[in-house]
């Protein structure tokens, strides 16, 4: 895992359909393993610009966060790891 300064959606399939299907998936999942730290996450989430993300995974399957939301590493590594296999999922059907 890697923290950066900033990271924004450019070249990440944030406006595709099966994206928003594999990031609810990913919700879930956090909600249930996460239960305490998701509300606050998902608060720092609408607090963000339109371009911008809390962290992201490369095809490479190295995990990037912002700085801002270094306390929730753990969280977001989560999430991005099962967001990324639900996209590759859907992306085969």
């Amino acid at each position: 895992m890697k923290i950066v300064t900033k990271i924004t959606d450019r070249g990440y399939p944030t406006h595709d359909k099966k994206y928003h299907e594999a990031h609810s998936e990913a919700d879930t999942s956090e909600k249930k393993k996460y239960p305490k730290n998701y509300p606050k996450t998902k608060k720092l989430l609408k607090k963000l610009g339109r371009h911008e993300l809390m962290s992201t995974e490369s095809k490479e399957g190295k995990i990037r966060v912002e700085r801002k939301f270094k306390k929730y590493s753990k969280e977001l590594a989560y999430h991005e790891k099962i967001e990324h296999k639900a996209l590759n999922r859907l992306n085969k059907k």
